[in-house]
């Protein structure tokens, strides 16, 4: 399955726009390179992108076209009147599953983040960074116990600063915890997550992973895209 990860925006000048600018590496592959005409058809809490010829006009939605920004091809897709979605708003996630010449995009649940697993050395591997891990607490060398339940993986930054290394480690093995830290990369912080803690809710390379957190604690999650029904019409 060929997924990414979209995300509506809205201007905060006016006028006052929503939108989702599509700029992915893989849009010259798929077909969509600068000035293909684009069909987008709306859809309950999302859209489809279709590459438009003689055999290929729906009966609704509005036609745009494939871009360029930095030499790259992008799609910008504006709702108004004319393309009105019901469901989505400003702010919101979106998976996206491509093949040749669609684009389908569907709302994710609700959470302050979503990344792609990637991999290194061969092995699924999801790299968290921003500012936002030293907001809710996890600033570089933290101390973080890492558990699994509910398919859920729940990262704790360690709170007893009383407690010695050795008094954390026996806690975690007693309740089959791993234990990670963040670390500084430059300026930025970062949290490394490898595939033997991911495998456990079924996160594999190209899965699509959701964060939500709060101070102290940051909860990972695989949504459910079949839930979603993400099914991509035939390719053309």
């Amino acid at each position: 399955m060929n997924l990414a990860i979209l995300r509506i925006n809205k201007t905060k000048k006016p006028p006052c726009r929503t939108k989702v600018n599509v700029r992915q590496p893989w849009l010259a592959d798929m077909g969509f390179v600068c000035d293909a005409p684009v069909w987008a058809t709306p859809q309950q809490n999302g859209f489809t992108l279709t590459l438009q010829d003689e055999r290929n006009t729906p009966e609704h939605g509005k036609l745009i076209h494939v871009g360029l920004e930095n030499t790259k091809p992008s799609l910008i897709l504006n709702f108004a009147n004319n393309f009105y979605v019901d469901g989505l708003s400003g702010g919101d996630f979106l998976a996206a599953k491509y093949d040749y010449g669609v684009i389908q995009a569907q709302k994710l649940p609700q959470a302050q983040a979503y990344y792609l697993v990637s991999s290194r050395e061969y092995e699924a591997f999801l790299q968290m960074c921003g500012g936002w891990l030293n907001d809710a607490g996890f600033v570089p060398d933290t101390v973080t116990t890492v558990s699994v339940a509910d398919n859920c993986i729940t990262l704790s930054a360690w709170q007893d600063a009383t407690a010695s290394y050795g008094d954390i480690v026996k806690f975690a093995r007693k309740r089959k915890y791993q234990i990670i830290q963040p670390k500084r990369n430059q300026h930025i912080t970062v949290v490394d997550i490898p595939e033997y803690i991911l495998c456990r809710v079924g996160l594999g390379k190209g899965d699509i992973c959701g964060v939500r957190y709060e101070l102290g604690i940051i909860t990972l999650f695989k949504p459910d895209l079949q839930q979603l029904e993400l099914a991509v019409p035939e390719a053309l």
